[in-house]
């Protein structure tokens, strides 16, 4: 299909849209009329703006250049233009803060998704986008948001785009909104962008940072950057309608960070039940229904400890105990911290604990934190307690913040080089941001080290619980050998817990083993291929106890 556009604009480049051309061009015309469902005419035209594709819109006095007639002519022709319009297999351009004046001439574009059905030879079926749900607006918001940022459509079709569903669904609140509050493409985009954050990301504030970035990717650094000034000094028509705002904490305007007023999520998404219909999404959530339950043995003291922090977490008695701790001005949040050797079911009890009381996980990965960037691994942390400080914020049962596997923040920081540069401050500006955060927190985080010593001070302070994880005893290691195989007699479970100082993870680790070995054999388990496999686990370390002797 792409090879008769192309002999199309070859053809009417060197005759212009005379007879000749329609003669010559015939076969290739009635082959891409026929996909397109126009007129030769029409197909015509429209190839002549295929060719611009990826480039600014299209004026008609370039395209009467090109075809080598005159303005008046051409104008036969804008009926032919509307149909294209009404097909929507063009759209009609504009001057606006997305393209610089050129003129007064009708200007058009040919969509990415049309351009996408030509690629793959198949009709082009027109989405309407009428009568869209509040879901599905914001759905298709930000699907423009992601592609002009991906580059697959550029910042002029972006505002195209946002004209003409937003002209198409003048009855969805935020169509009648952005009318009563005469709100201009700037301000409207930056609205798009505040509620699909919210929406779909589950994001109540947006930091400076981000929010520049955002702009800057549509609209270029000069005129982000003009926006961003406008918005700190309090300017921007956003702020005097008082539809954005600073972030608030401790009653103390955070100047870094803006988010949606009340009035704005009131009026602008009156018809979206945001607070019901936004879940915790995304790669790094866990929710609680689909965490599996999961028997873990300790002793008396760490199952004390644990169950003690599970009945707080129970949602009645964290909302009561919270609102206690607020009128007695006290801290209302609780960050709690798991150490103890690998494996010893530090992680997995706190899916139990978020499991048992119906709580999502938002799990941080400390190492997707870590950036070669100068300033970015900063950045992301605080992003990350942004984005966590925003869903307490949203209301709702409160999730875990977890942060796994968190030695690389939690030692003793580092002292600095002369230089004052580099991994040793880019750790120690994480750990403040970290610390910062702890004592402002106003919801659960739970971090989980291999650590028990050389734990920094102004972290130990800051957990109000503290959980360190022994090796089972010899009990509790007979009981996992039985849970994990069945099988297993019980002196045989006693022989291996006796003679192996395993933890959880490794019993589970040889358990998993002999299941393969089953499956693939079609043995039972018997005790001496156990303690084969055990010898295997232990990797040449000393994983039995003293007195008991390994060839």
């Amino acid at each position: 299909m792409l090879d008769h556009f192309e002999k199309i604009l070859m053809l009417v480049k060197e005759n212009g849209l005379n007879d000749l051309f329609f003669q010559t061009a015939g076969e290739h015309l009635d082959a891409a009329s026929a996909l397109l469902q126009t007129s030769p005419v029409q197909t015509a035209l429209f190839a002549l703006l295929l060719e611009r594709f990826g480039e600014d819109s299209v004026p008609v006095n370039k395209i009467a250049e090109t075809v080598k007639c005159s303005k008046i002519q051409l104008l036969k022709y804008m009926d032919d233009f509307d149909v294209l319009k009404k097909k929507r297999l063009v759209l009609t351009s504009h001057n606006s803060i997305f393209s610089p004046k050129r003129g007064n001439f009708p200007e058009y574009r040919v969509p990415l998704d049309v351009i996408n059905s030509i690629r793959n030879n198949t009709e082009y079926q027109c989405t309407a986008y009428d009568n869209l749900t509040p879901e599905e607006f914001f759905d298709h918001a930000q699907s423009l948001l992601k592609a002009v940022k991906n580059d697959d459509i550029s910042n002029e079709s972006l505002t195209l785009e946002i004209d003409y569903i937003l002209s198409r669904n003048k009855g969805l609140a935020f169509a009648k909104n952005k009318k009563e509050y005469d709100l201009g493409e700037g301000s409207v985009l930056i609205m798009f962008i505040f509620c699909c954050a919210l929406l779909h990301k589950d994001e109540e504030t947006i930091g400076t940072d981000n929010l520049m970035g955002e702009l800057r990717e549509i609209l270029g650094y000069h005129e982000a950057r003009k926006i961003i000034g406008r918005l700190k000094s309090r300017k921007h028509k956003l702020f005097v309608k008082e539809l954005i705002d600073f972030d608030c904490q401790n009653s103390i305007a955070d100047t870094e960070n803006y988010r949606l007023s009340k009035k704005a999520k009131d009026e602008f998404l009156s018809d979206y039940d945001y607070k019901e219909k936004t879940k915790h999404n995304g790669k790094f959530f866990i929710n609680a229904e689909n965490i599996p339950v999961k028997k873990l043995y300790f002793g008396d003291k760490i199952k004390y400890r644990i169950a003690e922090l599970t009945e707080l977490l129970y949602e009645n008695n964290f909302t009561s105990i919270q609102k206690r701790l607020e009128e007695s001005g006290m801290r209302t949040g609780f960050a709690c911290i798991f150490s103890g050797s690998p494996g010893t079911g530090k992680t997995e009890t706190a899916y139990q604990i978020a499991q048992k009381t119906g709580r999502d996980i938002m799990l941080v990965d400390i190492a997707e934190t870590k950036s070669e960037w100068f300033g970015q691994s900063e950045k992301r942390i605080k992003a990350v307690f942004d984005r966590y400080r925003g869903i307490v914020k949203s209301g709702g049962r409160i999730p875990i913040l977890l942060f796994n596997e968190a030695d690389a923040v939690l030692g003793k920081r580092r002292e600095l080089s002369k230089s004052r540069s580099g991994p040793d401050q880019t750790e120690n500006a994480i750990q403040n941001i970290i610390l910062h955060e702890m004592e402002n927190l106003n919801g659960i985080l739970i971090t989980t080290t291999n650590m028990t010593v050389n734990l920094d001070k102004a972290f130990e302070r800051r957990f109000l619980y503290k959980i360190e994880f022994d090796k089972p005893d010899t009990e509790a290691k007979k009981m996992m050998w039985k849970n994990f195989i069945p099988a297993l007699s019980d002196n045989d479970a006693a022989k291996l817990a006796g003679e192996f100082d395993f933890s959880g993870g490794q019993i589970e680790n040889i358990a998993r083993k002999n299941t393969v070995s089953f499956i693939l054999k079609g043995a039972a388990p018997n005790l001496s291929a156990l303690e084969t496999l055990c010898r295997e686990e232990s990797l040449g370390k000393n994983a039995v106890r003293i007195g008991f002797c390994v060839e």
